[in-house]
């Protein structure tokens, strides 16, 4: 039976470092990978995400309107795979469902509401003023 850590104690290094900032880059795209092929909610947005890019295209929105679009879409995909991680690291520690555990989920859960909340907000700004003018 595999011991889980004490989390009590000092975590030792990990024996599984990256050798270069090209390994690094590699195992990014597989995590990004890992989300698209496991993540519903983020192939969701990814499918949001392009409606909504081919839509600021076709109407015109301005070069800042993109700038602040791609941040916003950035935010949101990088909240969904931090609270991803959180969910496999509270899943691997416990099978219970502790009141820290589901706090912890629930707060990695709100990361990615709080972007939502100023994605959507900032894509209905951008076409109302492109398409107002």
């Amino acid at each position: 039976m595999d011991q889980k850590p004490d989390l009590r104690t000092q975590v030792p290094e990990s024996p599984i470092k990256t050798k270069s900032f090209f390994d690094s880059i590699r195992y990014a795209f597989k995590g990004v990978g890992y989300a698209f092929r496991t993540e519903r909610n983020f192939k969701l947005y990814i499918a949001i995400v392009i409606v909504f890019f081919i839509t600021n295209l076709i109407v015109g929105v301005s070069l800042p309107g993109h700038i602040a679009f791609f941040i916003c879409v950035s935010g949101a995909f990088a909240a969904e795979m931090i609270n991803t991680a959180i969910e496999h690291i509270c899943n691997y520690l416990t099978t219970d469902l502790h009141e820290a555990v589901r706090r912890a989920k629930d707060l990695g859960a709100a990361a990615v509401l709080m972007w939502g909340f100023s994605f959507f907000p900032l894509e209905g700004v951008l076409l109302w003023v492109t398409l107002s003018n």
